[in-house]
């Protein structure tokens, strides 16, 4: 009969067994013990840094570590950069989520805006660059809602983003079609909106524009100055208020000038480039021909110049055109357009800081900021060539 031999597992075996039950052989054996590990925690490579491990980096409180993220802004730009280096040193990343939950904000703007008519054109990427500076700043987040859609065509169904708490304010770009009905919707929002690009006749909603009657007499003044006295208008489309303004200031400056005027040197444009063509067209096969064209806005100034050209002649020389905005319309036509520049950049600013103000409960800025935009002198305007 084969006997068997039973061994005690683990570790380390640490005896050998008689080979008869419950018996010990006499020699014994020397067994070395494991060494004692110290249980301490180490990170492993696939843990994220705490807020904990970061205020314990740093000396600072959990307290502020959260407001560096939150409130960055209310925070000394030292403390600011200690934490950020910290952070970097330590792989950690802010849960902008958690953080949400807990202080019950959102964190995030809503940039309502046309997004297959002005994303990615020089005006939105401007306006929006100005915006999102100070926005980042404040440690919010910029959300993007298109308006074309019906979940936010108006501001009903926008201001319903913030009673839900998904968005804690709104920046709202006027689009350029059905700018008179998305603009008005906002007259009985009382939230944290601000328009950029168009009016709100009361003084609920802030708003942010162009000082189009400033714009105007400008162009008025610069062809005066160079010796024009027979100054056409390219109009633009009469629902938008932008427009309106621009075409009572050309009329009012005109007056003031003692300008000769016939009828016929007024048409509709609807800021288009065709309808500029076409109404360029309407004006210079009139009996008395201006020597000079100033257009509601830069793309049916481009498509004046056009127009002139078909004709045989020349902007800049028979006729000058000057058109508003200064956009890459005026930029690269040729010649080049002589056109108002808007301070984009800064209408964006000034809309975030007003914005950021009411959602800190801070409603004393002022309810309506225009700004003034720049001549740009370009090769489409010149002294006459006609006696005007």
């Amino acid at each position: 009969m084969m006997k068997t031999h039973k061994f005690v597992s683990g570790p380390m075996t640490r005896a050998v067994r008689d080979e008869q039950k419950g018996g010990r052989d006499d020699h014994k054996f020397d067994i070395p013990t494991m060494p004692e590990v110290k249980k301490t925690k180490k990170r492993q490579q696939n843990e994220h840094a705490t807020m904990a491990d970061l205020a314990a980096e740093t000396g600072l409180s959990k307290m502020t570590i959260s407001r560096v993220f939150t409130n960055p802004n209310k925070v000394r730009a030292a403390t600011r950069e200690k934490v950020a280096q910290a952070a970097e040193k330590l792989g950690y990343e802010y849960n902008a989520l958690a953080g949400s939950f807990a202080s019950g904000k959102s964190r995030h703007i809503g940039v309502a805006v046309d997004v297959s008519a002005l994303m990615g054109s020089p005006y939105f990427a401007k306006l929006f660059k100005g915006a999102h500076k100070l926005i980042e700043q404040a440690g919010y987040r910029a959300v993007i809602f298109d308006i074309t859609s019906e979940e936010f065509c108006d501001a009903k169904q926008l201001t319903r983003l913030i009673r839900q708490r998904r968005v804690e304010g709104l920046l709202a770009f006027a689009p350029p079609d059905d700018r008179m009905r998305f603009v008005s919707s906002f007259e009985q929002a009382h939230t944290s909106i601000v328009l950029i690009g168009g009016r709100v006749e009361t003084k609920i909603v802030p708003w942010v524009d162009l000082d189009n009657r400033h714009a105007i007499r400008l162009l008025m003044q610069h062809l005066y100055e160079l010796g024009h006295r027979r100054v056409a208008f390219i109009e633009g489309s009469q629902h938008i208020a932008d427009a309106k303004i621009r075409h009572e200031a050309f009329h009012a400056m005109r007056k003031e000038l003692h300008l000769e005027w016939d009828d016929a040197w007024q048409q509709p444009g609807d800021f288009s480039y065709a309808m500029g063509r076409e109404a360029a067209y309407r004006i210079l096969n009139s009996e008395n021909c201006p020597t000079a064209i100033i257009a509601a806005n830069d793309a049916s100034a481009a498509g004046a110049c056009e127009a002139i050209c078909k004709l045989g002649m020349t902007p800049g020389k028979e006729i000058s055109v000057a058109g508003i905005d200064g956009s890459e319309y005026s930029a690269q036509a040729e010649p080049p357009i002589t056109t108002i520049s808007q301070p984009l950049q800064e209408m964006g600013a000034v809309a975030a800081d007003i914005l950021l103000k009411q959602i800190d409960g801070d409603f004393s800025s002022d309810t309506a900021v225009i700004l003034q935009g720049k001549l740009i002198c370009r090769a489409s305007t010149s002294q006459p060539t006609t006696q005007s």
